[in-house]
């Protein structure tokens, strides 16, 4: 009896330790992902102070055409425009019937979805959304609890994520991914689709907005609008 207590005291430990690498892991690129965020930023408020300039400059010019790309370009890698293309269609749903000896192995966690986001950056994803939430590169701070807070609105399962990208790419990434044998693990729902024509909609909030939280709270059944 006392050895399988601590087998099971050691393999906790374990899981523990791995889990704790893999938060510290994330938690870095997340990092990372806030600086490139308030650049981002920086660059459309400046590009935004020279629209004065830009709409004194003949259409045409390679001046103006010079700005309008540049604006562009940064609008879109900082999800203030609508993208459309191919790519897939995760979705995420609880166990049918979890354990009631351990149920919080079978819902589906932040960090799970954390995990499938970064595997879809991994694999070239240019555009994501959560239930038809624009992501941006700041927007994937997640806390613990069942129900997931994006930009300012509340969500419970299904998460329903589009990422637009290579599809070959995108799903061999999600297919083979070590988050996902884990959800498949333990029962948990997972939908994967090639698909074409996905859109992703813009980030709906205010520029000034971009610095923002997915944060999850406790449970609900309903978008809290």
């Amino acid at each position: 009896m006392l050895a399988t207590v601590q087998i099971r005291s050691t393999v906790s430990m374990q899981k523990q330790s791995a889990l704790t690498l893999d938060y510290n892991r994330l938690k870095s690129q997340l990092d990372t992902r806030v600086k490139e965020g308030e650049q981002y930023k920086a660059q459309i408020a400046e590009l935004e102070h020279k629209k004065e300039d830009f709409m004194k400059a003949s259409p045409g010019t390679n001046s103006s055409n010079s700005l309008k790309n540049e604006l562009d370009y940064l609008r879109f890698i900082s999800a203030l425009t609508d993208v459309t293309g191919d790519g897939v269609v995760i979705t995420l749903n609880d166990a049918e019937k979890p354990d009631p000896a351990s149920q919080m192995n079978y819902i589906i966690h932040d960090y799970e979805v954390y995990g499938i986001i970064n595997d879809l950056r991994n694999a070239g994803a240019q555009a994501i959304s959560i239930n038809d939430e624009r992501l941006i590169a700041t927007s994937e701070q997640i806390c613990t609890g069942p129900t997931i807070k994006i930009n300012k609105n509340r969500y419970a399962v299904p998460f329903e994520i589009k990422a637009i990208g290579d599809p070959d790419k995108l799903y061999s990434a999600i297919k083979n991914s070590d988050v996902v044998s884990g959800l498949v693990q333990y029962k948990k729902r997972v939908t994967i689709e090639q698909k074409n024509n996905i859109v992703v909609p813009k980030f709906m909030n205010d520029i000034n907005g971009l610095i923002s939280k997915l944060e999850v709270a406790d449970n609900e059944s309903k978008k809290e609008q």
